[in-house]
C-alpha cells in the first residue's frame, strides 16, 4: 500500500492560480475553457474586452488584471507587446 501511494505522489497538480481560478468562474459557465496558449495574448485583450462591451463578464479591475494576467502570461494583465517587451 505505502509503495502504491507513493508512486501517486509524483501525480501532484501544481496549485491553481487566482487568475486561473477567475478564469474558470467568470468564463466558463457561457463556453468552454480555452488553454491560454490558444490565442495572441492581444486575441485575449479583445476578447476579454468584447465580453465585457457586450455585458456577457462584469469584472472588476482587479478580476481583470487577474484573468489576463494568466491568459496572456504579462504580470501586468497586458499583452507583452503592448509592454514593450
Amino acid at each position: 500500500m505505502a509503495l502504491a501511494l507513493a508512486g501517486c505522489k509524483g501525480l501532484e497538480r501544481a496549485p491553481m492560480s487566482d487568475g486561473r481560478r477567475l478564469y474558470l468562474a467568470k468564463c466558463t459557465s457561457c463556453h468552454a475553457e480555452y488553454e491560454p496558449a490558444k490565442f495572441s495574448p492581444q486575441v485575449w485583450v479583445a476578447n476579454v474586452d468584447k465580453m465585457e462591451e457586450l455585458k456577457k463578464v462584469h469584472l472588476s479591475p482587479d478580476e481583470r488584471a487577474q484573468i489576463l494576467q494568466y491568459l496572456t502570461g504579462d504580470p501586468g494583465g497586458r499583452p507583452v507587446a503592448a509592454t514593450g517587451r
